[in-house]
């Protein structure tokens, strides 16, 4: 009987860690509907901080170049699409939803000739951009990056495909200044 128990036991909790390993509660900003098949890993509700965008190639993260820095209302989003898809196909997806929302081209690349050496750690480590310890920061040649904004609202997409998995990490700021 004790075995029983336990085997009920162990199956609820590898259930509950699965599902505690399924999408992170949390909603899609209302100006970027997700890519079909992401599901949120990460979420930071919207709330008042400062971020650093990329508006160039970034070869030094420390640089202060090639980036502006605003603060506004600021979510922050991570999404993984399983399986791995390509990013200009994930990005077309972006692209095309941002421009027909009325959003302008700031800055976009691929890959890290293009994109900076140092973009990912821009990004993902520098605790300027994504909160420190936030979203799956995949790291080589297979990343997107695009920079959009309309008025007083940008967004920042980091796309990059990886061997099992693409990851989407989208900070969106509204009412910047700076």
């Amino acid at each position: 009987m004790k075995m029983v128990r336990f085997a009920w036991m162990a199956l609820a909790t590898m259930l509950l860690a699965t599902h505690a390993a399924a999408e992170v509660h949390g909603e899609d900003h209302p100006l970027l509907p997700r890519y079909d098949g992401a599901e949120i890993k990460d979420y930071r509700a919207p709330s008042l901080d400062e971020v650093t965008i990329p508006v160039a190639r970034i070869g030094d993260a420390d640089a202060t170049t090639g980036v502006r820095r605003m603060e506004g209302t600021v979510t922050h989003i991570d999404y993984a699409v399983t399986p791995a898809t390509a990013t200009l196909q994930i990005g077309r997806y972006y692209e095309t939803l941002l421009q027909s929302a009325g959003f302008r081209f700031v800055f976009t690349c691929a890959g890290e000739q293009a994109c900076g050496g140092d973009m990912g750690k821009l990004i993902f480590n520098s605790g300027k951009v994504a909160p420190t310890g936030f979203a799956d920061g995949l790291f080589g040649d297979r990343m997107r990056v695009i920079v959009a904004q309309r008025g007083a609202t940008w967004v920042l997409l980091h796309i990059y495909e990886g061997p099992d998995r693409s990851t989407i990490y989208e900070v969106v700021v509204d009412g910047a200044t700076g």
